[in-house]
């Protein structure tokens, strides 16, 4: 049972900025107020602590600096070494919290609940915001309408994922579906790190032997 009601939750908010693809071949940079309120469903203070800080990285390292974009964009993103948010609709403040509030459920979910997120824009439209507040998304769709193939990698679009994945992969009849893309585990990484479980090697480097050396004084 969760920790928390409707009247009792965390608030944690941040900032990001991104480069958005609208309808027309045009390039808008934004910046963006989020607002995310969740409660705690475990008394773990670690788990729940490297949950949190996984929404925290992100919000403020992942999609911070990203483009978003939708399939139907006039730009070709193929030579971007941006991160890019492939969202399925053009970006707007509900496609943008939507997406953000699955997200974000999918990477905590043990851990914490996303109880809604708010998204507005302080460049575009300052004056109004969007806040989702439901596990149902009615702009994103199913993951078959989504990567147009009745088999894929996952059983989920990037927004319903784990990971740290903004976009999906190309797939057809040829496709080796057994061997799973590499996927960028910074979020593992981060629990690990949280929980004390990553295991860090040091860089090796040249030992020089200094047995025969002694100090020598220098008289001014």
């Amino acid at each position: 049972m969760p920790s928390y009601t409707t009247e009792s939750f965390s608030t944690y908010k941040a900032e990001f900025s991104a480069t958005l693809i609208q309808v027309d071949a045009m390039l808008l940079s934004d910046i963006f107020e989020v607002e995310v309120e969740f409660g705690w469903l475990t008394t773990d203070y670690a788990k729940s602590n490297a949950a949190f800080l996984k929404i925290k990285f992100f919000i403020e390292s992942v999609i911070h600096q990203s483009v978003f974009t939708w399939p139907g964009a006039k730009i070709n993103m193929t030579n971007i070494d941006n991160k890019v948010v492939m969202l399925p609709h053009p970006p707007a403040n509900d496609v943008i919290a939507m997406a953000l509030h699955s997200k974000l459920n999918a990477i905590v979910s043990e851990f914490i609940d996303i109880v809604s997120v708010k998204v507005g824009s302080k460049v575009r439209d300052p004056i109004i915001s969007y806040t989702h507040a439901d596990t149902v998304y009615p702009v994103l769709p199913k993951l078959k309408d989504w990567v147009k193939s009745d088999d894929y990698y996952y059983d989920a679009p990037w927004w319903g994922r784990n990971d740290s994945d903004t976009e999906d992969y190309k797939v057809n009849s040829e496709t080796d579906l057994t061997k799973l893309p590499k996927s960028d585990t910074i979020l593992d990484d981060l629990e690990k790190a949280v929980l004390g479980d990553l295991k860090i090697e040091k860089e090796g480097g040249e030992i020089v032997e200094i047995s025969d050396w002694k100090p020598e004084i220098i008289k001014d």
